[in-house]
């Protein structure tokens, strides 16, 4: 048995000796009467005997014993859970979380600095032969000596100076490295967990491997289960390039983890100058998907954020994604000779749906070529093709085509020449595939009913038709068509909108890492009344964005821990630093293999770090986001921690954040026992010199 109080022992022991000094006090002495009396003799002789004395002493003991099991009591006495090692005194390992959930604000205060202030506890409950590891448990655990220490200041040091928490925290990981650190270490350890024990993280711990005879603790750092705490998710770019000058869909995925539901505003940007927003209304743990149309003021590698309102845990509050933006950019229009009479000609309204403002405002710079002059270097500044009244190809001009395909441009090719049939096949020839659309007759108004043809249906999934989602589709119904193909599927490819007779009106197929469209309708006045309408430049810019690349402009994002990479030109970039989100020099390390430059970091905080060239834009970008599966704070119970750790050669207990560590480290507390006691020995005193009722004189 030990006891907390010790020191006091001597100072407290001399009232032991009270009851004695009270005995003597109250000795009994002969009364003196100026009279005799019978019976006052007889009760001095009774309390001068031999009985009355011994009486006494009883008495005497009793208190004494009383008050030395209360004194004894007041030093706090224990059992022992470990002895120490005759060596050493105890070894003690502290894993402390540092995720994401760890930097939420509850009363005043985070779980990481209640963290902090349980670990100064604990180490200042330490004895001065007491040795202690202690781990920063996040993505990679890490510890803060090499070996068992005995610094208080520099463990706590070690706490202060740690990162912002942004990451997960690998507790099956913290295990494994608490093991290797015991193999040198005399007898077994006491490890403690201060955690918020966030359910994510905790979910699949395994508690296997530890040494034997470890004693565990779980030390809770949060009061409430279900801290409420909102969130961006993901954010990410619809199919397609980004063209300076132009828009771009942005998608947002909103989380609410909370108990109530949440109204506010989300918005979104390329910078304050450029910001949109918009008001979202969640339900009690719930998401939702949000769409932004955002202008994109500039070309380069640029910077979009997403932000909520600031809360608890301002961190997941904000989203970024690095874009390529592209320049404005040209595209060829390629038609043939125009019919005699035919006013206006196909190409004119082309031109001007490709470029509507004019003036070089627009995002798109329309290029008329001729298929006569159609070469590899005629297509070499362009990644996108617009073919209208196309003659007979040769083979060299359709092979143009295919590799310009296979290179990932993009073709929308209309039907409306005299040679689309035996195009059609010999591109489908030269391509290795037949195309989605087989050609048989030229169909006149005529030959339609109601002389004209309408659009009766299509795969309105298509990126190619996001214009027509939900109450827009009704937009199709005012289309008419006056002359087409009648043609069908070949079953290869895919057929995007279908006429009332079955004939394919849009199809899609990939050739290499290219798309072509065939339209199987002209925007001629006199063969449609597309051209008329609002929704043609619309629809024509629609297309041309999302048929350059059939992946996101939006760079991928990294999870704050990765180690990210990129590479860039070694002229360009020579004696520039790579820039953290703070605007400071990051470390990084950077590795020139002839003409191009690799530059590999750390990514340790969440935001943009970017390398930026001579004119001011980004040579590199990288969007650095924290982990989406930290930002819901519920909790597990951490009462059930102890039965799935604890086994035959381990025991476990949860413990609060209240706890006594005096009483943890040095086994378990007695002193009721004490008390018990000395109410025990008062009780006996007060049953066995129970005074009787003095008799009445005569």
């Amino acid at each position: 048995m030990q006891f907390l109080n010790a020191s006091l022992l001597w100072p407290l022991l001399p009232l032991v000796g009270l009851p004695l000094i009270i005995h003597w006090l109250s000795r009994r002495y002969p009364k003196k009467f100026a009279f005799s009396s019978i019976i006052e003799l007889k009760r001095t002789i009774a309390g001068r005997s031999r009985v009355f004395r011994w009486r006494h002493l009883l008495m005497l003991l009793l208190r004494t014993l009383a008050l030395l099991a209360l004194l004894l009591a007041f030093l706090k006495p224990i059992i022992a859970n470990r002895e120490k090692t005759a060596a050493s005194g105890r070894n003690l390992i502290l894993l402390v979380d540092h995720s994401l959930s760890m930097g939420c604000m509850e009363n005043g205060s985070t779980a990481r600095s209640r963290a902090r202030g349980e670990v100064k506890r604990l180490l200042d409950s330490l004895e001065a032969d007491d040795r202690f590891h202690i781990v920063r448990v996040d993505h990679t655990p890490t510890a803060a000596f090499t070996s068992f220490s005995t610094h208080k200041s520099a463990a706590l040091e070690f706490l202060d100076e740690s990162p912002t928490p942004l990451t997960r925290a690998d507790f099956r990981a913290a295990n494994h490295l608490a093991t290797e650190l015991c193999k040198d270490a005399k007898g077994s350890p006491d490890i403690y967990y201060f955690s918020d024990f966030q359910r994510r993280d905790w979910a699949d711990v395994d508690f296997k491997g530890l040494p034997a005879g470890s004693k565990l603790y779980f030390v809770s750092t949060t009061d409430d289960a279900n801290r409420a705490n909102r969130s961006i998710a993901s954010l990410e770019l619809g199919q397609g390039a980004v063209i300076a000058g132009g828009e771009v869909e942005a998608k947002l995925r909103i989380a609410n983890h909370a108990a109530q539901p949440w109204n506010g505003k989300v918005e979104a940007g390329f910078g304050p100058a450029h910001l949109r927003e918009q008001e979202v209304t969640l339900a009690p743990w719930s998401e939702m998907d949000v769409s932004l149309v955002l202008p994109v003021p500039e070309g380069g590698l640029l910077k979009l954020t997403a932000s909520l309102p600031r809360d608890n845990l301002p961190p997941d509050d904000q989203r970024h994604l690095a874009v390529q933006v592209r320049e404005r950019e040209e595209v060829v229009v390629l038609t043939g000779n125009e019919e005699e009479g035919a006013a206006p000609a196909p190409s004119l309204f082309l031109s001007t749906a490709v470029d509507p403002y004019g003036g070089e405002k627009g995002v798109y710079r329309p290029r008329h070529l001729e298929p006569g002059t159609l070469n590899p270097a005629a297509l070499a500044a362009s990644t996108r093709v617009i073919a209208s009244r196309l003659p007979l190809l040769n083979d060299e001009q359709a092979g143009t085509l295919v590799t310009f395909l296979r290179g990932g441009g993009g073709v929308i090719l209309f039907l409306d020449g005299q040679a689309d049939a035996a195009n059609i096949e010999k591109l489908g020839n030269l391509a290795g595939e037949a195309l989605p659309i087989q050609l048989t007759e030229k169909l006149d108004s005529t030959h339609l009913p109601g002389g004209a043809m309408r659009v009766a249906s299509g795969d309105f999934h298509s990126r190619f038709l996001k214009l027509f989602e939900g109450v827009r589709r009704q937009n199709l119904a005012l289309l008419e068509f006056y002359d087409l193909y009648h043609a069908a599927a070949t079953g290869t490819g895919k057929v995007l909108l279908t006429y009332a007779d079955g004939t394919p009106a849009l199809t899609e197929s990939t050739i290499g890492l290219g798309t072509l469209l065939v339209c199987n309708f002209s925007v001629a006045e006199a063969s449609s009344n597309l051209a008329r309408q609002r929704l043609f430049p619309a629809w024509i810019h629609e297309m041309l964005l999302r048929m350059s690349s059939t992946g996101s402009a939006g760079m991928e994002p990294f999870l704050v821990g990765d180690t990210v990479a990129g590479e860039t030109w070694a002229a360009d970039a020579s004696g520039r630093d790579l820039l953290a989100p703070s605007g400071k020099a990051a470390p990084a390390r950077a590795e020139v293999t002839g003409e191009r430059m690799r530059v590999t970091f750390q990514a340790d905080a969440a935001g943009f770090y970017h390398l930026p060239g001579a004119d001011g834009r980004d040579l590199l970008s990288f969007a650095v986001n924290p982990d989406p599966e930290q930002s819901d704070l519920r909790v597990m119970d951490p009462s059930v921690l102890p039965d799935r750790a604890g086994g035959e050669n381990t025991s476990a207990s949860f413990v609060g954040n209240t706890t006594d560590y005096h009483l943890l480290l040095r086994g378990k507390p007695v002193f009721h026992w004490f008390i018990l006691a000395a109410l025990a020995f008062l009780l006996i005193e007060g049953v066995l010199f129970k005074s009787s009722p003095r008799a009445a004189d005569p």
